[in-house]
């Protein structure tokens, strides 16, 4: 009897009531294929290089003479990363004939025989996982830009405040008076010049008894928070919520520090094609052109950190090597539609599972507003003292936000991955048609969609190809498009 692991994984605790669905898939798999399994349950992210149960798994497999069948659900729950150390461990036991993968709602198993395509298939479904992990932060991020916009602090409140949640279930961030008092003495000590950072620390932790390192206490007085402004990623947005000093005399804590000095760059600005995209391997430098003879472009290491040995390359044998490389990444038209066709598949399965998630926090938000309906007729018809009405009205405030914040992240995300995804699949097909017709921009976006960490090593460029042309250029290189 065939030995299988099933393993039912969620990234985080919030996640586990999938659990059960994912579980029952694999139950009724492994019986239907008359299986001798083991059931694992993990939660712990696939998007993540530390994964020590999945990593258990994986040893103990090791130790067990027959082919094993590892089952998930779909491959989202295997993995986010085909290059991931647990990933080249499973992939050298698949090709070892020791490990079969098998991923029933995806309707794909990977063995040692597998076709090119379907192994294709696995590493695009492990980038289109990826761009929907991807996508997620990315809304997340766009709904913070949005709070910043509306005046609204996103993370947790500086010192001196504090997050409180309102009655009406908003969050907002209150002045702490103790804490605050604190702040506004440290900007009128250090803006006299007279008090150093460490003075006014040793005050904070006798007077106030809050311990604070100096470079905590610097980064309070350099925080634009506190005058009424909101400093996100270099970029200044004005608060909704109380200052606790003017702005003159953040500006005089200011000229006491020295401020920043703005260093300027500079830039040549010359159309070269592959200007500012390729370093020096020896050194980390940029690899510079300039035009010889009125006419020969030659590139060559900046040596801003030392002079070294260099050499002068006409720019026209970095574009034979990377035509070469275009070839060697170029997909098949074969492989192109099957694999396409399999994305698309996928993308909406993809869909319903979103809308689903949408429907469920919906649910659960109406449940929490019922809730609070009902205590509150509870405290007017007197069954509830308003100690316990206030208590249960916080507990579903607080949870309702929660699913609402859930809710609202969902709703932004957009389910676009497999138009990205197929656009990454055109490029690979038409690589050296498009790159033989760039003009000098066209040819920058193509090498920074396909290639990362280009180096120069004496008159050889190396790369490091970005997904899926790394599992492009193995596929044609090591196997048959068309399977055995």
């Amino acid at each position: 009897m065939t030995k299988a692991y099933l393993i039912a994984r969620v990234s985080t605790d919030d996640q586990i009531e999938a659990l059960p669905a994912q579980t029952r898939r694999l139950l009724q798999y492994a019986e239907h294929n008359d299986y001798d399994y083991k059931l694992v349950e993990i939660s712990e992210s696939a998007y993540s290089g530390e994964r020590s149960q999945f990593n258990e798994i994986i040893e103990e497999i090791k130790s067990i003479k027959q082919t094993v069948v590892l089952v998930f659900d779909k491959i989202d729950r295997y993995n986010r990363d085909l290059h991931s150390s647990s990933s080249r461990k499973l992939n050298k036991l698949c090709n070892d004939g020791k490990v079969e993968l098998h991923f029933p709602s995806d309707n794909l198993v990977i063995t040692e025989k597998s076709p090119a395509t379907d192994k294709f298939r696995l590493g695009i479904g492990l980038l289109t996982a990826q761009y929907y992990s991807d996508a997620i932060s990315d809304n997340v991020k766009r709904k913070n830009e949005q709070m910043l916009a509306d005046g609204l602090w996103p993370g947790k409140a500086p010192f001196g405040y504090r997050n409180v949640v309102l009655e009406d279930g908003r969050k907002w961030i209150q002045v702490d008076a103790v804490k605050a008092e604190a702040v506004r003495e440290a900007f009128q000590l250090y803006s006299t010049a007279t008090s150093s950072l460490r003075q006014i620390r040793n005050r904070w932790e006798k007077h106030y008894g809050f311990a604070a390192r100096t470079a905590q206490l610097d980064h309070v007085l350099h925080n634009p928070f506190y005058y009424g402004m909101m400093r996100r990623q270099g970029k200044l947005y004005k608060h909704a919520y109380e200052p606790l000093i003017d702005k003159q005399l953040f500006d005089q804590v200011e000229a006491v520090r020295q401020g920043y000095k703005n260093k300027k760059h500079r830039w040549g600005g010359l159309p070269y094609r592959y200007r500012g995209l390729i370093d020096c391997a020896d050194c980390s430098c940029r690899i510079t052109f300039e035009k010889k003879k009125g006419k020969y472009v030659y590139g060559h290491c900046t040596q801003s950190k030392g002079k070294h040995d260099i050499s002068y390359i006409r720019e026209e044998k970095f574009t034979k090597q990377l035509t070469r490389l275009f070839e060697d990444i170029q997909l098949p038209d074969h492989a192109y539609d099957k694999v396409s066709k399999a994305l698309q598949e996928s993308t909406q399965e993809q869909q319903l599972r979103h809308e689903e998630q949408i429907s469920a926090l919906k649910a659960d938000v109406a449940r929490y507003d019922n809730r609070l309906e009902r205590i509150y007729d509870d405290l007017l018809d007197g069954n509830i003292s308003q100690d316990i009405y206030d208590r249960k009205r916080k507990e579903f405030n607080e949870s309702k936000q929660t699913k609402q914040t859930l809710l609202e992240t969902f709703e932004l995300s957009e389910t676009d991955d497999k138009g990205s995804v197929l656009h990454l699949l055109k490029v690979a097909r038409d690589a050296p048609k498009l790159f033989k017709k760039a003009n000098i921009q066209q040819t920058r976006r193509l090498v920074k969609t396909v290639l990362s960490n280009l180096e120069l090593q004496d008159d050889q460029l190396r790369w490091k190809l970005q997904k899926p042309f790394d599992t492009v250029l193995v596929c044609n290189k090591n196997a048959n498009w068309l399977g055995r």
